[in-house]
């Protein structure tokens, strides 16, 4: 395993972290038990990985519990959200989460931009309050685009914004057109969610279908981010020349660019396969033959994911019962 400091933190986290929606047990298909999920914490914080992250709405908390449960007493880093359509009373998720985690939450993240029926600026100054009791260490954001990552810094008066969340991987590039250059020279760490494309680029479903699931509707069914036959017949041709997983290339991939990735794992034989990944010497060639292949998914810049106008309690009613 690799290590880096965690942004202007200074705080030594490893290059690859772990993340744990799948441990909310509601979105990534039946083919896995809570305890494969929690064998596969066991196994990559054994393999050296130190950040976890989670969120409140993964599995209406489950998802938070069980990584409490299995990194207490450990030396981790834990990181969770606050879920978009909680945004207007922060406090009891906070709670619920610190009960749920066990400990202090070393990084909050804001999952999504809030409702336009949100304060955002009053939002931020109640979670820097939060730092100031003890029960947060550091804040974050989560799937925000570049202009509300400034506002959100604007509203702060103590407290940074230390890292950001995004979705990238070889098939989602759009942070790179504005996002990562700003966070580059901000010093705000920038952790990449859904790396492997939701299972898109681990090789396993090259030429067929993934199975259907909650987490891979929009990976399935959009089109501009589908792999196209040159960078998958790359991938595979160099998967087998230098001996090295797809998955370890993608992932390697993210992390070339500075993000920490935090693949997800259902079980420990992934866990074990994701946290390995710097076992392979990746020759720098590959990361430029696939930057040019993978060329268009930068597209015209990262959006937020979830509509503004959509008031809160109707999102909860959909995304409680999902996620």
């Amino acid at each position: 395993m690799q290590y880096k400091n965690f942004g202007r933190t200074g705080i030594r986290v490893s290059a690859i972290g772990f993340g744990s929606w799948q441990a909310g047990m509601n979105a990534w298909g039946k083919d896995y038990s809570v305890e494969d999920v929690r064998n596969a914490i066991r196994t990559a914080y054994d393999l050296g990985v130190t950040i976890f992250d989670t969120a409140e709405v993964y599995g209406n908390g489950l998802s938070e519990k069980i990584l409490g449960e299995e990194l207490r007493n450990r030396e981790a880093f834990i990181a969770t959200k606050l879920a978009g359509y909680n945004s207007r009373d922060p406090e009891k998720s906070i709670e619920r989460s610190y009960r749920n985690i066990g400990r202090t939450i070393d990084l909050y993240q804001v999952h999504w931009v809030p409702s336009m029926y949100t304060n955002l600026d009053k939002l931020m100054k109640r979670l820097e309050g939060y730092v100031r009791k003890g029960k947060i260490n550091h804040l974050g954001l989560s799937n925000f685009p570049l202009k509300f990552l400034k506002m959100a810094q604007d509203a702060l008066s103590r407290e940074e914004i230390v890292s950001l969340q995004i979705q990238y991987s070889i098939l989602h590039r759009e942070a790179e057109l504005d996002l990562l250059d700003y966070c580059r020279e901000s010093l705000i760490e920038i952790i990449a969610w859904s790396p492997l494309a939701r299972g898109a680029l681990t090789g396993k479903y090259f030429g067929k279908k993934m199975p259907p699931s909650i987490s891979r509707y929009q990976e399935m069914y959009n089109r501009k981010h589908r792999i196209s036959p040159e960078l998958e017949s790359y991938l595979k041709s160099t998967s087998d020349r230098y001996h090295i997983p797809i998955s370890a290339i993608a992932l390697r991939y993210v992390a070339n660019m500075g993000m920490i990735p935090i693949p997800g794992s259902k079980n420990p034989a992934q866990a074990s396969m994701n946290s390995s990944v710097f076992d392979y010497d990746v020759p720098d060639e590959i990361y430029t033959e696939i930057e040019r292949l993978s060329r268009k998914y930068r597209d015209k810049g990262y959006k937020n994911l979830v509509p503004r106008v959509i008031p809160n309690f109707m999102f909860k009613l959909v995304a409680g019962k999902l996620l």
